[in-house]
């Protein structure tokens, strides 16, 4: 028998056995999002008196309106400066979260914005709150004023940086549950099966078995990862149950569903590699959990990666999922993709992929013989 048909036979055991207890399975997948979302993504909906620094070059009727506008509902407080400059600086020590610049144009009718938002990331949750507030209300002034940028799409508030200027923070904690979703279930479907397998005795029918050796590694992996997936779409769909929405539409699914891919084969091939190592289920879900949730929280799950104090940033830059939870991050909220950091996501991710399956083949290869 070919590498492929034994794969495919393992494979079908292993969806066989999934089958067996899919609700079971189901159940537990979506119970830890559900209970993120609910608790956490809550953070922010209530958000009052966040700090804004204002600097007003128009000073015109209008602008004066626009600002009277943001402090009526009592979401911002507003501090008026006279310069961006000094507004600037009180971003820096963070006496303030986010700067309005309101530019002598305002409001415009041409195709420049007329005004700029600057905020700290560090803020995510009230920032998450605020920026759309900030956004609708100088949108609606504007096409008071006769602006011809709505219409135009281009809008007239401009943030930077853009990503989840126009989000919600609980958009922004779905990204992160669906790579969750995917880690967690990659990790323990793959690496349980084999323990359980060795415990039982099954692989010493597989070794005894005439086929392919390396075809129990393979169909294990594949197994995993289609579970994998499985569970990411659940985490999605569960997102958007509670609201979430992908900003560049349909075509975002394609990108959605080759990053949730290639988490999903890395970790089902580390599950691999760790139950090479390890017998005891108990010891396993130990490790499992060490490397899975430390990975999880250092991949910006509930803040971004940009806001972690300076010494956890090179082991937040050197997790593979900080660069899964950005990509997805990029489909979901801003709606479109930048090349080349999207380019450097899917590298980093293909890279430790095929890195991690490599050593998987190689060491439970060596166990197994």
């Amino acid at each position: 028998m070919g590498l492929m048909k034994d794969s495919f036979t393992i494979f079908t055991r292993e969806m066989l056995i999934f089958r067996s207890s899919i609700r079971t399975n189901v159940i537990r997948s979506l119970m830890f999002p559900l209970v993120i979302i609910l608790f956490f993504g809550q953070l922010g909906n209530s958000v009052t008196n966040v700090p804004v620094a204002v600097a007003n070059y128009a000073n015109n009727q209008q602008s004066m309106q626009f600002i009277n506008m943001l402090e009526a509902q009592g979401t911002l407080s507003i501090a008026a400066v006279t310069d961006q400059a000094s507004a600037m600086n009180m971003l820096r020590s963070g006496s303030v979260y986010i700067v309005i610049v309101i530019l002598p144009t305002f409001p415009s009718s041409g195709t420049v914005p007329s005004v700029y938002i600057y905020y700290a990331n560090t803020q995510f949750s009230s920032i998450g709150v605020a920026l759309p507030f900030i956004q609708s209300a100088a949108e609606r002034f504007g096409a008071s004023a006769g602006s011809q940028l709505q219409s135009q799409g281009s809008g007239i508030i401009v943030a930077q940086p853009t990503s989840g200027a126009t989000t919600s923070y609980r958009d922004f904690l779905i990204a992160s549950v669906i790579i969750m979703a995917v880690a967690f279930g990659g990790i323990f479907s793959g690496g349980f099966s084999t323990i359980l397998d060795r415990q039982l005795g099954s692989i010493k029918l597989f070794l005894i078995a005439p086929i392919n050796k390396n075809a129990i590694i393979l169909g294990k992996m594949m197994s995993g990862t289609l579970q994998s997936v499985f569970y990411g779409i659940l985490a999605l769909l569960l997102g958007l149950l509670f609201g979430a929405q992908i900003a560049m539409g349909i075509g975002g699914i394609v990108w959605i569903l080759l990053l949730i891919f290639f988490v999903a084969l890395a970790f089902s091939a580390l599950a691999l590699l760790i139950a090479s190592r390890i017998r005891a289920i108990e010891q396993y879900a130990i490790v499992a959990q060490m490397i899975t949730l430390p990975t999880w929280f250092l991949s910006g799950a509930f803040f971004p990666a940009s806001s972690f104090p300076p010494f956890l940033q090179p082991f937040s830059a050197g997790d593979p999922l900080t660069y899964a939870t950005a990509a997805l991050r990029q489909v979901m909220l801003a709606g479109y993709i930048i090349p080349q950091t999207m380019l450097l996501d899917i590298f980093v991710l293909a890279a430790f992929s095929l890195f991690v399956v490599a050593l998987s083949f190689l060491l439970f290869k060596k166990t197994i013989d």
